[in-house]
């Protein structure tokens, strides 16, 4: 049994993750902003508090502070409590770099929120090299399921699948790597390895498809008429980066984690959850 503290907890990704460790048996803490970091009785943090917002026009101040302040804060706490520490970056730190990103190639960060979640990377990893900070660093790849919301693209086409309403999109010709919710804060558990330390971790292995075949499965799956995906009714976005998808052999090899929910089930159950 571990004893953890999952930072950013009421997120769509820290909510599954509180859920996974609770049922694994672990004893789970949860922090937020503003409140005493305390780790007495902590064996791992999950720091995954983080404001997201991955377009280009992001607040710079906004990222600095709650990423690279925060995640200073967080790993300062661990060291000084000899605690182990999750650091949960992103894939977007990977930026337009050459896909399929693999964890040794440099980030080519493109945003404000990309550049921030890079440098918190850098900085972990220099205390882990100064320090001894016993930390990992997971990049989950993108991540779909029940109770996401916002304008992203999964959410979005299935609101308007499930609301009969015209779906305009670009030709959908990029391709994404979509991964299940239950899948990522799965392997994020298993980036508390001890053998896990000091490294950085691509987390994912979904399948790889386009964007327009990954809408277009959402409507079929969901009984919508597919003549309300309006392909090609929206430009294409500037510097809309081709092929989002990772190499994810280390965590296979190191960790034994791989993808296991498959996307005719992952997108059912999604849809089922409204």
């Amino acid at each position: 049994m571990t004893r953890a503290l999952v930072t950013g907890a009421s997120g769509f990704i820290g909510q599954v993750l509180v859920r996974q460790l609770q049922a694994r048996g672990d004893t789970v803490r949860t922090w937020s902003r503003g409140q005493p970091l305390a780790l007495d009785g902590v064996d791992v943090v999950f720091h995954l508090a983080a404001p997201v917002d991955p377009s280009r026009t992001a607040d710079w101040n906004t990222m600095l502070e709650g990423i690279v302040v925060l995640t200073e804060q967080v790993a300062q706490a661990c060291l000084l409590a000899d605690v182990q520490l999750v650091h949960v970056g992103t894939c977007e730190e990977y930026g337009d770099g050459p896909a399929p990103f693999h964890e040794d190639q440099l980030p080519q960060p493109v945003s404000p929120y990309s550049t921030a979640k890079a440098a918190a990377t850098m900085r972990v990893l220099a205390l882990h090299r100064s320090h001894g900070l016993r930390v990992t660093v997971a990049r989950p790849f993108l991540t779909y399921g029940p109770g996401q919301r916002g304008a992203r693209l999964i959410p979005a086409a299935i609101a308007s699948a499930l609301g009969g309403t015209p779906f305009p999109m670009t030709e959908g010709t990029q391709t994404r790597e979509v991964n299940f919710v239950d899948d990522i804060a799965a392997g994020l558990m298993a980036c508390a390895a001890p053998e896990a330390v000091g490294r950085i971790l691509n987390i994912g292995g979904g399948p790889e498809l386009t964007v327009y075949a990954l809408v277009k499965r959402i409507f079929e799956t969901a009984g919508a008429d597919p003549a309300l995906v309006q392909r090609g009714a929206r430009p294409s976005r500037s510097g809309e980066t081709a092929r989002f998808v990772g190499n994810h052999q280390r965590a296979r090899l190191l960790l034994g984690h791989a993808a296991r929910v498959s996307l005719g089930e992952g997108l059912r159950r999604t849809i089922e959850y409204g």
